[in-house]
C-alpha cells in the first residue's frame, strides 16, 4: 500500500511481514509518514528497512514513532555509558573486550521467545539495526503467533480460555539445572495469559515460547508439559516463519505481542553487531483471551 509520504509497504508471501521501501530513517521522520509506520507494525507484525544508514539518535527517533517510549535496552546490560541516551540503545554482539562481551546476548543459536515476558509489561516492540553481519547464520527467525492460535484445535482454545502462563528469564537455563523450578524470588518473572488479544487490533494471539515458558498456571507439571510442548510445535511451525538473512544496515521492527523470534546459529570467529531498541509496552493481564 501507498500513501502520499512516497514510502511502500509491500507485504511478503503469505502477509506476515512486510518491507518498507523508498524512505529514508536518518533524520526525522515526517508525521504523515510515522503515522503510516506506526499502523504498518499492527498490520503487518515485521517491518523490514534495507539499505539505512542510521546513528543512534535516528534510531531513538524511529523508536519512537511507535509510542510508549524507549526503555533501556536489555535489564542485563552493562554499557560504560550512564547518560539515557545511552542506555536506550543496546549491542547484541558476541564482540568482547578483555574477555567480556561489551553487549548482550552473545553467541550461537537462541529459542523462541517474545522479548520481555519476564516483565510485568511485556515490551510493544524491538528495533535492530545491523552494523556488522557475520558471512553466515545469524538470521532472526519470526513466528507468525496470529496464525499459531487460529491453528489449535477447538479443544486446545478451550483449555487455555483464561488461563496463565508464567515465564522465566530465561526458562531454558534453570530447566537444564537440577533445579528446574528455582526460588521465584530470586528470578526474574511475570505470569500472562496463554492467549492475548492484541491490545491493538483484537486479534488473539498464542503467547507461549520455548525459551521462557516455564508452566500453565492451574495443571499439574505432567499436564503443563505436555500441552506446552504440543503448543511450542506450533511456535516452530515452518509455515508460519519469516526468516531474516542480515545484511548490513538493514532496520528491522517487530511487534513483541504478535510474534515471537529467535535467532540461527552463525560463526563463533565471525564479528556480529546489532544495535537494539526497545519500546515500552503495558500489562497484559487487561487483553486475555
Amino acid at each position: 500500500m501507498t500513501r502520499n509520504t512516497g514510502l511502500t509497504i509491500a507485504p511478503f508471501p503469505g502477509g506476515f511481514g512486510a518491507e518498507v521501501r523508498q524512505i529514508d530513517l536518518a533524520g526525522e521522520v515526517p508525521a504523515e509518514a510515522a503515522a503510516e509506520l506506526d499502523a504498518a507494525l499492527d498490520a503487518h507484525t515485521v517491518l523490514v528497512f534495507r539499505g539505512q544508514d542510521l546513528n543512534e539518535d535516528d534510531q531513538l527517533r524511529l523508536a519512537e514513532v511507535f509510542g510508549g517510549g524507549t526503555l533501556r535496552s536489555h535489564p542485563d546490560e552493562k554499557r560504560a555509558e550512564t547518560t539515557a541516551h545511552a542506555r536506550a540503545i543496546g549491542l547484541v554482539t558476541n564482540i568482547r573486550e578483555n574477555g567480556k562481551p561489551i553487549g548482550s546476548l552473545p553467541d550461537g543459536e537462541l529459542w523462541f521467545h517474545y522479548d520481555g515476558a519476564f516483565i510485568d509489561a511485556p515490551y510493544r516492540a524491538t528495533l535492530l539495526y545491523a552494523v556488522e553481519v557475520p558471512d553466515s547464520g545469524g538470521h532472526t527467525l519470526f513466528a507468525d503467533m496470529y496464525r499459531a492460535f487460529d491453528a489449535l484445535d477447538p479443544d486446545t482454545r478451550a483449555v487455555l480460555r483464561g488461563r496463565t502462563c508464567l515465564h522465566y528469564f530465561d526458562h531454558v537455563t534453570y530447566a537444564e539445572r537440577a533445579d528446574p523450578n528455582p526460588d521465584l524470588d530470586q528470578v526474574r518473572h511475570a505470569r500472562h495469559p496463554a492467549v492475548i488479544r492484541h491490545p491493538h487490533n483484537g486479534r488473539p494471539v498464542l503467547y507461549v515460547s520455548p525459551l521462557q515458558t516455564a508452566r500453565i498456571e492451574g495443571m499439574n507439571a505432567a499436564e503443563s508439559a505436555s500441552l506446552l510442548t504440543r503448543l511450542f510445535a506450533y511456535t516452530e511451525n515452518p509455515d508460519l516463519i519469516y526468516e531474516h538473512v542480515w545484511r548490513k544496515g538493514d532496520l528491522v521492527i517487530w511487534d513483541n505481542w504478535g510474534t515471537a523470534h529467535a535467532r540461527t546459529d552463525f560463526p563463533a570467529d565471525q564479528t556480529r553487531l546489532l544495535r537494539r531498541s526497545i519500546v515500552r509496552g503495558k500489562p497484559l493481564a487487561e487483553a486475555a483471551f
